[in-house]
């Protein structure tokens, strides 16, 4: 993975870690019910040591009600719709 791909990653981790902890949600329950793995592997996913896949971005977006463009970086406001994102 490039240091582009690396910081990207990372980004995107801590973006959605932030909306899980905003929504109190624990790391086990958003493994198990949004992404569909075991807490270790999100764990890696949310400190962006490992890819989040897009099925990953889509079901965090709707879980916690953003857009994707919001987790991706390409936006700033997490509000679905905003600046032409896709809402979930």
């Amino acid at each position: 993975m490039s240091v582009v791909n690396k910081t990207m990653e990372k980004f995107m981790g801590e973006r959605v870690d932030a909306l899980r902890r905003k929504a109190n949600m624990t790391q086990q329950r958003y493994a198990a019910e949004v992404l569909h793995c075991s807490q270790g592997t999100a764990s890696t996913k949310l400190a962006g040591k490992t890819r989040m896949s897009s099925s990953d971005v889509l079901n965090s977006a709707k879980a916690f009600n953003v857009s994707t463009d919001y987790i991706y970086g390409l936006s700033d406001s997490p509000e679905p719709g905003s600046q032409g994102g896709l809402t979930v």
